[in-house]
Formats: C-alpha cells, structure tokens, sequence
C-alpha cells in the first residue's frame, strides 16, 4: 500500500518535471540561437573591411572606384602587388620594418625583463616608490615627450637613421616592465632566497631560474612589442625623411599622398603589411589569446 502511494506521489512529480523541462530547453536555445546571431553580426562588421581590403587589392582602380566595389574580383590580378612592391620600393620599406622591429622586440624584452627583476625580487631604498614614479609616466601621452625626443635626436645627431627608430623604445616601455613585474611577483620568493644561500648570483638567478619560468611572460611581451614595433607610425615619420630608411606604416601614407585617389595600391601595401601579422596570430594564437589574462596577473 506504501509502494502504492509512493508511486502515485511521485508520478506526477515525474510528470511536471519532465514537463516543466521543456520550456526551459526551448528558452536556453533561444538564448544560444541569439548569442550566436549577435557574434556573426559583430563579425561581419569587423571583416568586412578586410574582405574589402583584399578584393580591392586585386582590381584595377575603376574596379574599386566603380558602383559595386565590394564585389569579388573576377581575375586576380597581381599587378597592383608588383607596382607597390617593385616600383614604389615597398621590399625595402618592409625590410626596414622587419630590421627595426626584430632590434626593439629583443631589447624591450631584454631591458624589460632586467628591470622588472630588479623592482620585483631586488632589495633597495625606494624600489616601490620609484617604481610608481616610473609607472605614472603611463598617464603621460606619446605626442607630449614626442617634440623634446625630437630635440634630443638631433641634438646627438641621429635623426635619419636607424638609431632613431628603435633607440627610443628599446630599453624598455612602462607598460611592459609593470606586466613582467607583477608576473614575476608570482614567482615564490622563497626559490630566489635559497638560490642566494646557495651562493648564486643575481644574474646567475636571473637566467638560470627566473627566465625558464617566465616564458610566457616573455612570449607575451615579445607578441606586443613586435605588433607596436610593426605599426608604428608617428615617430618614423617624424623621425626619417629618406626613402631608404622608410618603414612600412609611412610608405604606406606616402603612397596615398602621392596618388591621391589610387586606393589599389594603398590597399594592396596595407595588405602585404598585414600578413604577417596574420601569420603572427595564427602561429601565437593561444600565447596572444593567455597575454589577456596576464595582464591582470597581481601579488
């Protein structure tokens, strides 16, 4: 009679459970359907220029001045690449990018990495304090010290060459020693402490411990200072006037000055400088995609 009971009980508790299922499957379905909806739309948004870049670069300029430009090609044609590459020296702009960035990654990785050890692990009178300072230039835009960095340039004469397009950045940024610092803060003080007891040296701690922990710190930090390296802009152009010191950001403008309204070849050059930062993503997605997190990485 009990079993009897039970099952009469929990029958309809079955019943509206199972019923009561249905909506809420039906609802969470509608939300994915949604969500997934809103992403394709926010994408769309942001490859189309892209898609556009890429169509444009393969058509002539009436193509891409035309009514319907954002249509495919319906050849591809390379002669837009070969006019940028050949005839407007765009090979020796992206060499001298490459040179240029190669030289600032190492050195703001290098620099970076000394001076995070240094405010991180190493004891000194006003370590913090300094480095707070040092920090707060942060707050203190590009296009403020870019006239004074100017002056100074010139003044040690090295305006026009290489040594004006790295030398600025390549002992190191704010920004990168502050997110190896706080990386290395989460290195247990404790390893550094019985290395010295050992009787190893700073730099021997340095090389031989901290630097295979910090990979992909180090990872991290190269991934930003190679894509600010590539893209930057404002400084070459202020810094350089000749051709042969040209990097690919200037010859890029240089090339719509000059031609006003011949968008194929601006689109073909932007396109020939994006590729390897596309490449760079796809080889270092995963690194790129942990440097979100890193950035928030605190004692």
């Amino acid at each position: 009679m009990a079993t009897q009971t039970a099952t009469a009980v929990g029958t309809p508790a079955r019943q509206k459970g199972a019923t009561g299922g249905a909506p809420s499957t039906a609802s969470r379905v509608v939300r994915l359907t949604l969500y997934y909806i809103a992403l394709l739309i926010v994408a769309a948004i942001f490859i189309c220029p892209y898609l556009f870049a890429v169509f444009a670069s393969f058509k002539p300029l009436s193509g891409v001045l035309g009514e319907r430009p954002w249509i495919p090609p319906t050849s591809l044609s390379t002669t837009n690449f070969s006019q940028v590459l050949f005839d407007q020296h765009f090979t020796t702009y992206l060499l001298n990018t490459l040179v240029v960035t190669v030289i600032l990654t190492v050195g703001q990785v290098v620099f970076s990495m000394l001076a995070a050890y240094a405010f991180a692990r190493m004891h000194f009178p006003g370590r913090d304090a300094l480095f707070w300072v040092y920090l707060a230039t942060l707050m203190v835009p590009g296009a403020v010290t870019m006239i004074p960095l100017y002056v100074i340039m010139d003044n040690i004469h090295l305006l026009n060459t290489y040594w004006a397009l790295f030398l600025p950045y390549v002992l190191g940024v704010p920004y990168m020693i502050f997110l190896m610092r706080q990386y290395l803060l989460t290195i247990p003080e404790e390893l550094i402490e019985a290395a010295r007891i050992d009787g190893c040296s700073e730099v021997r701690i340095l090389w031989t411990m901290i630097v295979p922990l910090s990979r992909p710190i180090l990872i991290t930090g190269s991934l930003i200072a190679f894509v600010f390296g590539w893209n930057n802009f404002l400084w070459p152009l202020i810094a350089t006037n000749s051709t042969a010191l040209r990097v690919n950001t200037v010859g890029i403008a240089d090339l719509q000055s000059n031609f006003g309204t011949q968008w194929n070849l601006v689109l073909a050059g932007s396109l020939l400088a994006l590729i390897p930062m596309v490449i760079l993503f796809m080889i270092f997605q995963k690194q790129i995609v942990r440097s979100i997190s890193l950035g928030g990485v605190s004692r």
